[in-house]
């Protein structure tokens, strides 16, 4: 057992590989989880060659199950990559004939009525962190400015006018800015907002949202939080179809 709770024949690689990602910059959790998932498989069948046959059969089986989004093929085949930099010079890298499918997106086409109920939702989350009074703010700014879910979270208080009733989005996709103007409505949502929080966290913060720690809030909190709110609001999830996310709100 290590530090990451991996426990197949290729612990310690992984454990080395996500300290050597870390040290990159890269946090991510989806890579961790899916490493797991890899671990778990050599576990159970008492792998300990990382051979074409091992990793084929593992991704074989995840593709079974596995959603329209396959950015983890990319893990498996960097894994592959630095044990053979690393000294297993056998270690087998993922063949690029395996590769993610391009599938197109469609959103998901929000009613009046389950806007209306998301967002009464939302104003009652029952959370002790800051979700609790900026989840309105934040998923307003969604839908009513049409941002994205990163141009939101690296707003910083400098960025947002509210007594001229505008907000500046920089270095956007594109690397583009651009300023768009906000209504009475808004503009209310995201005073209130910004009460509560320089109360707690200071006018001077780094973004205008923020973690219980203080920090800006991470995309995969983002889906979380959303995904509690569309529950809570006991919203439906289609079978089959495109599934509701914080994104659809633009649409």
């Amino acid at each position: 057992m290590n530090r990451h709770g991996f426990t197949s024949a290729f612990a310690a690689q992984l454990d080395a590989y996500l300290d050597f990602k870390t040290a990159m910059g890269f946090y991510g959790a989806s890579r961790i989880w899916y490493l797991h998932k890899l671990d778990d498989f050599c576990t159970r069948h008492n792998r300990t060659r990382f051979d074409q046959a091992t990793v084929e059969e593992w991704v074989s089986q995840q593709l079974t199950h596995s959603g329209e989004f396959r950015s983890w093929m990319s893990y498996i085949r960097d894994f592959g990559r630095w044990l053979q930099v690393h000294g297993d010079h056998d270690a087998y890298v993922l063949s690029p004939a395996w590769k993610a499918q391009f599938v197109p997106a469609h959103p998901y086409l929000l009613t009046e009525a389950e806007i209306d109920r998301f967002f009464a939702a939302a104003a009652g989350m029952a959370t002790t962190s800051p979700w609790r009074w900026q989840a309105v703010a934040f998923f307003t700014l969604m839908h009513s400015c049409g941002l994205r879910t990163g141009e939101v979270r690296q707003l910083e208080p400098i960025h947002i006018h509210l007594r001229e009733g505008y907000l500046d989005v920089m270095g956007a996709k594109g690397n583009r800015s651009r300023r768009l103007p906000l209504t009475d409505a808004v503009i209310a949502v995201l005073e209130s907002c910004e009460q509560i929080t320089a109360r707690r966290f200071g006018h001077d913060r780094g973004t205008f949202f923020v973690s219980s720690t203080g920090r800006p809030v991470t995309a995969s909190t983002v889906g979380v939080m959303f995904n509690r709110i569309w529950d809570r609001a006991g919203l439906p999830r289609p079978e089959g179809g495109q599934r509701p996310r914080p994104h659809d709100f633009r649409h």
